[in-house]
């Protein structure tokens, strides 16, 4: 049991770390700036864009704080058990919900963001970028694209 605890808590370490990667890495240029030279926005379209993007980092920032929240709650309640409690039960429920929270807004952001680009161009951007949703362990794709 010992062992499955120790796991368990590597894994919410690693989860914890994901995020904070994620969330404070730092960006190579403005999104804007990128989707206007990979896919040939008009100024329009880059400043549309530009817009959701700001509104989006702030709900990602409070996305990254509540995930750093629950998932240390969770830490915290493993280190303080030796078995599985009700209170641990909720505890990953509350970070699973918080996670799955967060990548539906993210697939909502690309998706609107899609909606922006010339229709020939959305396909190859949202190849671009769901692997963040599908992969959430590994959302750092967000580093170079938005």
């Amino acid at each position: 049991m010992n062992r499955g605890i120790a796991v368990l808590v590597g894994a919410v370490a690693l989860a914890v770390l994901t995020a904070v990667i994620f969330c404070l890495a730092p960006r190579h240029a403005a999104p804007a700036d990128w989707l206007r030279r990979e896919f040939g926005l008009d100024a329009r379209e880059a400043e549309q864009v530009s817009m959701m993007q700001a509104d989006y980092e702030a709900h990602c920032a409070e996305m990254c704080v509540r995930i750093r929240e629950t998932d240390s709650r969770l830490a915290r309640l493993i280190q303080a058990n030796r078995s599985i409690t009700p209170e641990i039960r909720g505890a990953i429920v509350e970070s699973d919900a918080v996670r799955s929270e967060c990548r539906t807004s993210m697939l909502a952001h690309f998706y609107a963001v899609a909606d922006v680009l010339p229709a020939d161009k959305r396909e190859r951007y949202l190849k671009m970028v769901v692997p963040a949703v599908l992969d959430p362990e590994n959302m750092s794709v967000r580093r170079t694209t938005p």
